[in-house]
């Protein structure tokens, strides 16, 4: 497969709606394709990334002479296994699906997949989560990923994914997660109404906390090891309501920043270093992102 040039704006492609072009914009179906478009970008010396839900990134305003590839089609299936009491997820499945099919089964402990916008790619690569509802660690079997140097499968076991807080062995690694699959727990039985009450308190406790404006990445900073929750330091540092451009951080939280107008990227940017460095002048703490700079933070890709 030889994809063709077509400057594609990648601005709806994420959720705070902020980017420049991509030089090649591809949906790869299957995984096939996915390796063919790969192999494509390995033999012009073309560099790419895969974007998911772009729920947790900001793209650069400058375009972007390489190739940005999306997951649809097969690569979004869900397959449950009655048997093996376990479920099988593609890269490009939507968590907030699986989270959703899963409450409506009855399933218990899952719920925190039902308001994580994002896709299981993403999830499993920064062990998404909530703070009290649990975590993809809690409930990850195995994943199936692609080395893109070599475009063979690995399979990865839990002990392999040496997940963290917001981290996993291959969150700064270029490799690709095509499918996991999740253990389906029933040691307190099924219950499909507690399930999805337990889902819709979650949902009203958050739209409660959470600016309405939905053009932002949703979380900025991840929480210190040891430390208090960054909106806790960012509010206290007054950056509630700062502004650079169209970029704000949101009234509501702290620790969220939206887009306001027709903010670049250069706007969100600057806001964070602003957020990082009053809290660290005020308390010592260095706070690190949780949003994904494209394309800056693929150098950090081994």
């Amino acid at each position: 497969m030889f994809p063709k040039k077509n400057k594609y704006s990648l601005k709806s492609l994420n959720r705070i709606r902020i980017g420049g072009k991509a030089s090649y914009y591809v949906v790869a179906i299957n995984a096939s394709i996915l390796q063919e478009v790969i192999k494509f970008s390995s033999q012009k010396q073309i560099p790419f990334y895969i974007l998911g839900a772009g729920s947790n990134v900001v793209i650069s305003d400058e375009d972007f002479d390489g190739i940005v590839i999306r997951l649809g089609g097969e690569l979004e299936s869900i397959a449950f296994d009655a048997k093996q009491a376990c479920v099988t997820a593609r890269a490009g499945a939507s968590l907030m699906n699986l989270g959703f099919r899963l409450a409506r089964l009855g399933y218990l402990g899952y719920t925190y997949m039902a308001v994580i916008p994002g896709t299981i790619g993403g999830a499993v690569r920064m062990n998404a989560g909530t703070t009290k509802e649990g975590e993809i660690k809690d409930h990850f079997v195995k994943a199936r990923v692609l080395d893109p140097s070599t475009c063979e499968v690995v399979e990865y076991e839990w002990k392999d994914m040496g997940f963290g807080y917001r981290e996993s062995a291959i969150s700064n690694t270029g490799r690709i997660i095509l499918q996991a699959a999740f253990r389906l727990k029933e040691e307190s039985g099924r219950d499909v109404r507690q399930a999805m009450k337990n889902v819709q308190a979650l949902l009203a406790s958050r739209r409660e906390k959470q600016p309405r404006n939905r053009r932002t990445f949703g979380s900025t900073f991840k929480r210190p090891p040891g430390g208090k929750p960054a909106g806790w330091y960012l509010e206290r540092v007054g950056m509630k309501g700062m502004r650079v451009g169209n970029a704000m951080v949101a009234k509501e939280h702290a620790n969220w920043i939206l887009n306001i107008g027709e903010a670049r990227s250069a706007d969100v940017k600057a806001v964070i270093d602003i957020g990082q460095k009053r809290v660290f002048e005020e308390y010592g703490v260095m706070l690190s992102r949780e949003v994904i700079y494209l394309p800056e933070d693929m150098e950090q890709w081994d």
